[in-house]
């Protein structure tokens, strides 16, 4: 059991960690800390932590925890770590819950020999809605939980411990390299967040605004949820994984772009009046090849 947990951005999944790890009984005390003071006072009035770490708001102070959670966003925990993560005491166990994981795991190990230990973490859960008013201590269960196992020579003691932790939490913990994780993560999670965002964008650009809102099903609300998350987090995970999720969206574009000039074709036919022009024929084989198919995980 941890003596001390410090939880450095205290936002929908920094809350979260704070009130399953109480929940679990993982450790006797919860810290946090967060550059904006109305996170902080929200997630202490949630009870997602119990005081405030005075050793991360820059005075040169040293936290007393025996593990740090960084949960903020993706560009903020790079340049924490660039920093050499000012107030992180000698011995502790550092971790992050980053979207992304080369830039992360780069910068750690460009400070490292600092007498912290690293691990890299991502958590496969959260939501649109942000901030402690959103938490739940159930956030992790049933997700899964990436970690980047230390290079040769690195602290393997540090990784079980927290996987150790994360099992409490009920999380399915998964050992992957920081570059097999941002290609994986390009084409499950980065891409579907520009898809919903971009389909959004374009019905709302065409349709109006009553039209638009009366005639929304459940198809298209399932398909534009995503489309609410907030831009900063974003803008973090676009810039520090541009390489593969460009990579992930060329495929998709090449495949939309197929069935749209499949579509445009098939409408000259019936517009020439071609008696077979009805969509079934392979005409259409682009967008046919897209159906059928069973969604990843169910």
């Amino acid at each position: 059991m941890w003596e001390r947990v410090t939880i450095v951005g205290c936002g929908l999944i920094g809350a979260s960690f704070g009130l399953a790890l109480k929940e679990a009984g993982a450790c006797a005390r919860v810290a946090g800390w967060d550059v904006d003071e109305s996170a902080l006072a929200s997630a202490l009035r949630r009870g997602a932590v119990d005081e405030v770490d005075a050793a991360f708001d820059g005075s040169g102070g040293v936290s007393a925890s025996d593990l740090v959670y960084l949960a903020m966003p993706v560009g903020g925990i790079v340049e924490f770590l660039r920093a050499g993560a000012p107030g992180v005491g000698p011995g502790a166990l550092l971790t992050d819950a980053g979207s992304t994981k080369a830039e992360v795991c780069r910068a750690a190990r460009a400070r490292g020999g600092r007498g912290w230990r690293f691990v890299g973490g991502h958590p496969v859960a959260g939501s649109h809605l942000g901030g402690a008013t959103h938490a739940r201590a159930d956030l992790f269960r049933g997700a899964p939980y990436v970690l980047t196992p230390p290079e040769e020579g690195g602290d393997a003691g540090a990784l079980d411990a927290l996987a150790g932790t994360l099992a409490r939490l009920g999380a399915r913990v998964r050992l992957m390299g920081a570059a097999e994780h941002d290609r994986a993560l390009a084409l499950v999670s980065h891409l579907p967040q520009l898809v919903s965002c971009a389909l959004a964008a374009t019905a709302e650009g065409r349709l109006e605004a009553g039209a638009h809102a009366a005639l929304c099903g459940s198809g298209y609300r399932d398909m534009t949820r995503l489309a609410a998350s907030p831009w900063g987090i974003w803008r973090d995970i676009l810039a520090t994984n541009p390489s593969e999720i460009a990579d992930a969206l060329d495929p998709l574009v090449e495949r939309l772009a197929a069935v749209r000039d499949e579509l445009r074709a098939c409408a000259r036919l019936k517009g020439e009046g071609t008696p077979d022009a009805r969509g079934d024929g392979d005409e259409l084989a682009a967008a046919r090849s897209l159906f059928g198919r069973q969604a990843a995980g169910s």
